[in-house]
């Protein structure tokens, strides 16, 4: 099996002539905006080139002036002594903002609805520092960095304070890495420089998969966590919840219902803070999914699809939440040599784990009845997410089964569990019944059957 190549990233907070720092950006951007109107009236010519570089240079020409050279427009007297390696990174995010929106208005207007894409001038980036031209002399020992600003009208080389547990951190764990070039970042009223790595890392083998981390993300908790086996047995369960961060994203968005109600549209930075606070929650969530997970030995974290869109704004801060969840979660699992999977989100809170079939959730069992518990038919009361958890679990497990047998064999297993052929009806049930039959149906097979209740068998792939 090939490695797999990820990238993380990690960024470490600066810390010293921070006003030079938001200068430098505040200049990239106003480059930006001076060039993509530049680049979008000579689209035409610059798609006659048919590499991106070869477009650069071009653009390039444009609004530098060389000995050779004498730019049509001009850039070096707007943004005198401007680094060569920042006009080539503006030149070159310019050529991307435009190809976009030149592809986005092509698609318009052979469909024309809705108003046609506007070109936006303005952009929120940040510069790539390029070693040995932006920045030098990255020290985790001495904790400094020298970084390329612009200072008292011209652009030099300033030191910068790194944090002590920054440095710790690069020092363990990612010292000896492939390093990309830092991006210079400001949240809030902090800077930070966010160095991101390639690593090529071996994922755990599909024919050890033994167990896995079903993950159900709700509204009532951040998240619903089963540990499961290949035949449904249910190790450990937990449920991951941040109450005093819900209670501010609640505030917030109280906040920005009430200005809707009242006609406002000034809610840019409650959006901010509410995006803010679901980064938060969606992290913390995330680090505990992992430690839940490690903690029983898990190969696979399994996670259901979700789409909100359309929805109102509870689910759309929600839908954030578990976007960001499933790209962290991804990240930081593969990281571990852990899998990664997703399964149909549909009715796995409401058909019950048991086989029972189709149940009742919150006032439909009583008008008090909280949302969070279900009834089976058979009147079992049960807790809708741990339920969903347990059928995600089982989906998993069923789809991977399916795939390790012919097609003539699939269809008489489906014969046996009907529930198995549509993947928005499996539940844990099916899975118990879909393994016995499988049982029994290689146990035909010369010591098939003793893997498959070994546990041995190969699942197929994530």
């Amino acid at each position: 099996m090939n490695p797999m190549k990820i990238t993380s990233s990690y960024a470490m907070k600066l810390t010293g002539d921070l006003k030079s720092l938001e200068n430098s950006i505040r200049i990239y951007r106003e480059a930006l905006r001076f060039i993509i109107p530049i680049v979008d009236a000579h689209w035409d010519e610059l798609m006659d080139f048919e590499y991106t570089k070869q477009r650069m240079t071009h653009t390039e020409k444009l609004i530098h002036s060389t000995d050779e050279n004498q730019a049509r427009y001009n850039f070096d007297e707007e943004f005198p002594k401007f680094p060569s390696y920042l006009r080539r990174a503006v030149l070159n995010l310019a050529l991307g903002i435009v190809s976009s929106y030149r592809s986005n208005l092509a698609n318009w207007e052979k469909d024309p609805k809705g108003q046609a894409p506007q070109l936006s001038f303005n952009h929120y980036a940040y510069p790539a520092y390029y070693k040995n031209n932006l920045f030098r002399n990255f020290d985790p020992v001495k904790q400094t960095v020298e970084l390329k600003v612009f200072k008292n009208g011209d652009w030099v080389y300033e030191t910068y304070k790194l944090k002590t547990s920054d440095c710790t951190y690069y020092q363990t764990y990612l010292t000896g890495k492939k390093q990309n070039v830092p991006i210079i970042q400001k949240k809030g009223r902090r800077f930070y420089a966010t160095f991101s790595y390639e690593e090529e890392v071996q994922l755990v083998k599909e024919e050890s998969i033994s167990k896995i981390c079903a993950v159900d993300l709700g509204l009532n908790t951040d998240a619903t966590c089963t540990i499961m086996g290949q035949d449904g047995t249910v190790y450990a369960r937990t449920f991951i919840s941040f109450s005093k961060e819900h209670d501010r994203l609640n505030t917030q968005l109280g906040r920005i219902k009430r200005n809707q109600k009242r006609g406002s549209r000034h809610n840019k930075r409650l959006w901010r803070s509410v995006a803010g606070i679901s980064q938060d929650i969606a992290d913390k969530t995330v680090q505990a999914i992992l430690d839940f997970g490690n903690e029983h030995g898990v190969d696979v974290f399994v996670l259901e699809y979700l789409d909100f869109k359309g929805k109102n704004i509870v689910k759309r801060a929600h839908f954030w939440r578990y976007k960001r969840i499933y790209k962290v979660l991804a990240q930081r699992a593969h990281q571990y040599g852990l899998r990664i999977a997703r399964v149909n989100a549909r009715y796995t809170s409401r058909l019950a784990f048991d086989g029972s079939g189709w149940s009742k959730r919150g006032r439909e069992i009583a008008p008090e009845t909280p949302y969070a518990l279900m009834e089976f038919p058979n009147g079992k009361t049960y807790n809708a997410d741990l339920n969903a958890s347990y059928n995600i679990g089982a989906r998993y497990f069923i789809r991977h089964l399916l795939k390790t047998v012919t097609a003539t064999q699939r269809l008489a297993l489906e014969a046996k569990v009907p529930q198995v052929a549509k993947r928005s009806t499996c539940t844990l049930s099916d899975l118990i019944n879909l393994r016995s039959e499988f049982v029994a149906l290689a146990s035909k097979n010369s010591g098939l059957g003793r893997m498959v209740r070994e546990g041995s068998l190969s699942l197929g792939r994530s």
